[in-house]
């Protein structure tokens, strides 16, 4: 199962890195968003951190959604028929070589299994968590502005 989600974020990975237009990278991102999510549910025992990820960085990804939508033309997506080929040769290869790819080499993600949500916020974890908090609050507060002023190509909709 984490071979696949592994795999599907590589995909992902490629797709992201050959798309033109705006929209269909917010849509790539919030599908590699889910994607690392539910990889972070799997590694830890509780999905309460999986959860909030995915709250915030959804949240952040729909404000950048709102704004390619109103800047953005509306343009068809073109996906490349090659490009199509090339991911599905890639996930064959992936897929008929796992036993020789390094996330099949029975590297254990389980070794500390007392690592639920009491452990993520301990003391060592403490100044990054701090940082991260007061990063979106700054955030936040620079996206309120931005919204607010009348000079920038961001207006606020109805």
């Amino acid at each position: 199962m984490l071979e696949m989600l592994i795999m599907l974020m590589i995909i992902m990975s490629i797709l992201f890195s050959s798309l033109m237009t705006p929209l269909s990278m917010v849509v790539t991102l919030i599908l590699q968003t889910m994607l690392i999510s539910i990889i972070s549910s799997i590694m830890i025992s509780s999905f309460w951190y999986s959860y909030m990820m995915i709250l915030i960085m959804i949240s952040g990804l729909l404000i950048l959604f709102m704004y390619m939508a109103s800047i953005a033309s509306n343009e068809k997506f073109n996906i490349p028929t090659m490009l199509i080929l090339y991911l599905m040769m890639l996930g064959f290869y992936l897929n008929f070589t796992k036993k020789e790819m390094i996330f099949e080499k029975k590297i254990s993600f389980y070794i500390n299994q007392e690592m639920i949500m009491n452990k993520l916020f301990n003391y060592k974890f403490m100044m990054p968590t701090i940082l991260m908090i007061t990063l979106l609050f700054l955030m936040m507060i620079i996206v309120s502005f931005l919204v607010n002023s009348n000079e920038g190509p961001m207006r606020k909709s109805n």
